[in-house]
């Protein structure tokens, strides 16, 4: 039965034909009384088999009745005898509804004169042209580092190899709160997710989703356990990304644009649950202890900002309506910060919280997604981070429109929110005179070390003088710095991930400066996302030789890379909300998600 699942048909229905068999009962008389699904003597005359399909057949009426996530809800509050995350379906049918909500509101941006054209051109060497999103290009495929020996259970049998960018991003935000052990099979129901980024499309990945559904329905067998929990978030998931695919698609043939109306119409605490229940990887919250979900959901919330921040651009031209910067902007905050600030503050907070526990704690599955996401956002190649950085960098510099020389200076300050609570912070961001309260981040400088392994790379194509400032800036770290919160080992600091993104970051910082010439400055940004895959596949490497407060760490302080002297992530959100960007017909593919 399980090779015959239909994957184009929602799950739930073949998850339930599995739980009624199982041997007890699923929903107690009091749940079922609850739930108005029957009576104590209706429900206490029936035997276990009875029961069990009794309320089967409650849920599928219920999905008729109320729509199929209706289904799954009455499951987790009703099924006390089934590992199913109540808050995380709650969140699920709130985020649904928020989608079937969303209106754009046709609002435009301050008019300036930065501008950027997407193309799927090679030759890239104008400030004014940036590649479309990928999933992580091609320069991995060469990789000594990568490979499937090498990879070290970052590979998952029957799912065909994937870039670095896609492989890490679905399974490092598990990676150090899964038990080794359930490891490899947590790995293959969460890239069930991969809907998301359209793998169920591609025929090589295709046999991978076969083997994940059959694998999960084993799961949903294994009555009480976590892995049972995981197995029916990853059906949800699956269903959820599918679901929402559909809405988005719709977005892209409208192309109305990107602006909605925000706090508005969708307060933050459901703007919270809509981001939660669309992350895409909500199998690691059904194999997470339910206790932990309050405090969990709401640093996945900031991991999700995160990735939005660099991702705004690509948002905007696909008329992507459920992006926390443009919620943000809606609230006139965005204006001064407030997305990259909030996000600041919680992620040196998260950082912090690990930094001081114990070495024993088992992180949670929020926490140690926001700080994977801090460093794989940067240096993914998919958001093309460093091209649009060196590109956004040089157009802000010589504009004369006061918002981008406004860009600048934001980017420079360093500062935070008072409030150190998540949920408090993110309340405290649409507080009227939000931008008069904030303060300095308090940071302690850090010296990377030197990244020699980069010279392996074939170089950007660049002229003999710019060549010889490049090498330097590549290979000099002395006087460089990386400002992070106190206390980070000297491991972490001397990690290879931290000097290679530290060096990355040098090449840019140096392609940005009037001392590089233009175009040489493009083919050094193009560089600089292209050699990124390395501070991934580093990571990877450390992965089992580091207990699960230094590996976060270590992501934390590859993410630091990205903070000062100058916000990265300031720069691109700041520019996005100010350009006009434009595409070449056909740049971006239908879905945004092709790579190139």
């Amino acid at each position: 039965m399980l090779n015959e699942i239909d994957l184009s048909s929602p799950v739930l229905d073949a998850a339930l034909q599995i739980l009624v068999e199982a041997d007890v009962e699923l929903a107690d008389v009091d749940s079922i009384c609850r739930a108005g699904l029957a009576t104590a003597a209706e429900y206490e005359s029936m035997s276990i088999r009875d029961k069990n399909h009794f309320f089967a057949d409650a849920v599928r009426a219920r999905c008729h009745e109320k729509g199929y996530f209706s289904g799954w809800q009455l499951l987790a509050h009703t099924a006390n005898e089934v590992t199913l995350n109540s808050g995380m379906v709650d969140d699920v049918v709130k985020c649904l509804q928020v989608y079937n909500s969303l209106r754009p509101s046709g609002e435009k941006g301050p008019v300036t004169d930065l501008r950027m054209v997407i193309t799927r051109a090679p030759n890239r060497d104008s400030i004014y042209l940036v590649a479309p999103k990928s999933v992580g290009g091609s320069a991995w495929k060469g990789s000594e580092e990568y490979n499937p020996a090498a990879q070290r259970k970052w590979y998952n049998t029957g799912f065909a190899p994937m870039s670095p960018c896609s492989s890490f991003i679905w399974l490092s935000v598990q990676r150090k709160m899964v038990a080794r052990h359930d490891l490899d099979a947590c790995n293959a129901l969460t890239l069930l997710g991969t809907v998301d980024f359209d793998f169920d499309r591609i025929e090589v990945y295709k046999p991978g989703f076969a083997h994940a559904m059959e694998l999960a329905m084993r799961y949903v067998a294994e009555m009480g356990t976590a892995m049972q929990g995981a197995a029916l978030a990853a059906l949800l998931n699956f269903d959820v990304q599918r679901y929402v695919r559909r809405i988005q698609e719709s977005w892209i043939e409208g192309r109305k644009g990107a602006a909605f109306f925000g706090p508005r119409m969708t307060p933050p605490e459901d703007w919270t649950a809509t981001m939660v229940g669309d992350c895409g990887a909500l199998c690691a919250f059904g194999y997470e202890d339910a206790a932990r979900f309050s405090e969990s959901r709401e640093t996945m919330f900031v991991s999700l900002l995160m990735a939005n921040i660099y991702d705004l651009l690509f948002d905007l031209r696909t008329s992507s309506l459920v992006s926390s910067v443009m919620y943000i902007a809606a609230a006139g905050v965005a204006a001064y910060d407030l997305h990259t600030i909030f996000l600041t503050t919680v992620t040196d907070e998260t950082a912090r919280r690990i930094c001081n526990g114990s070495s024993t704690v088992i992180p949670t599955y929020g926490d140690n997604s926001l700080l994977a996401t801090g460093a794989w956002a940067p240096f993914n190649e998919r958001y093309r981070t460093w091209e649009r950085f060196v590109k956004y960098t040089r157009q802000l510099r010589c504009s004369t429109s006061p918002e981008a020389q406004e860009v600048l200076a934001m980017a420079n300050r360093a500062l935070i929110l008072p409030e150190r609570n998540t949920a408090d912070a993110w309340q405290k961001v649409f507080a009227p005179g939000v931008q008069y309260t904030l303060t300095s981040r308090l940071t302690v400088a850090y010296v990377p070390l030197p990244a020699p392994e980069l010279a392996k790379l074939p170089p950007p194509n660049v002229c003999h003088t710019c060549g010889v400032a490049f090498t330097q800036a590549l290979h000099e770290s002395v006087g460089d710095a990386i400002h992070g919160i106190a206390g980070l080992p000297a491991s972490v600091i001397a990690a290879p991930a931290v000097s290679r993104a530290a060096a990355i970051r040098r090449a840019a910082f140096f392609a940005s400066s009037a001392e590089c010439c233009e175009v040489c400055a493009c083919s050094i940004g193009c560089w600089a996302d292209l050699a990124s895959y390395l501070v991934l596949t580093a990571l990877m490497r450390s992965d089992e030789s580091t207990s699960a407060a230094e590996w976060l760490l270590e992501t934390y302080a590859v993410w630091t890379v990205t903070t000062s002297p100058v916000s990265v992530a300031t720069v691109l959100s700041g520019f996005d909300l100010r350009c006009d960007v434009r595409e070449e017909e056909g740049a971006m593919g239908s879905r945004d998600v092709l790579d190139c």
